[in-house]
C-alpha cells in the first residue's frame, strides 16, 4: 500500500504540471488569433491590340491585391511587369509581388491569362509587351500606378 501512494505521488505533480501548462495560456487570454478571410482580387481586364494595351494606365491601391486578365485579340502579344518602381534605386525590394505569372507571358490570339499580384508599395510600375510582334512593338507600353 505505501508502494502504491508513492507512485501516486509521483503521478500527481507531473499531471499537475501538464495541466497547468494546457491551461495556462488560455487564462492570460492568449488564444491563437484567427486570420481575418482573404479577400478576392480586384480583376481587371487588359486587353493587347495593334501594337498597344488597353487601358495603357491602371491605378490601384496600395495592399491591393490584383488579378489582371489579359487577351490579345488580333496577334501573339507578350506581357512584362516590372517588379520594381520606374526611377528605384538599385537594391530596392520589389514593390509588386507576384503570386503566379511568367516573366514574360505569352498571350494567343483570344486567348485569356491571368496575371495576379500584390501591389506592396506606391509608385509607378512599367508594363511592355515582351515578344516581337510587329513595326509597332516599341510603341506597346503601359503602367500601373500604385496610390495610397
Amino acid at each position: 500500500m505505501a508502494m502504491y501512494s508513492r507512485v501516486i505521488k509521483n503521478i500527481r505533480i507531473p499531471m499537475l504540471i501538464f495541466v497547468t501548462a494546457l491551461y495556462l495560456p488560455s487564462a492570460f487570454g492568449q488564444e491563437p488569433e484567427e486570420k481575418p478571410p482573404e479577400r478576392a482580387p480586384r480583376i481587371i481586364q487588359v486587353t493587347a491590340k495593334n501594337f498597344e494595351f488597353e487601358p495603357s494606365v491602371i491605378h490601384v491601391k496600395e495592399g491591393e491585391k490584383i488579378q489582371l486578365k489579359v487577351m490579345s485579340v488580333d496577334k501573339t502579344h507578350g506581357l512584362h511587369i516590372s517588379p520594381f518602381p520606374d526611377g528605384g534605386k538599385p537594391n530596392t525590394p520589389p514593390g509588386l509581388t507576384f503570386t503566379y505569372g511568367d516573366d514574360c507571358l505569352k498571350l494567343k490570339k483570344d486567348l485569356t491569362e491571368t496575371v495576379e499580384f500584390i501591389a506592396q508599395d506606391r509608385g509607378t510600375y512599367s508594363f511592355l509587351c515582351c515578344k516581337k510582334c510587329g513595326t509597332g512593338h516599341g510603341r506597346m507600353k503601359g503602367q500601373i500606378i500604385v496610390d495610397p
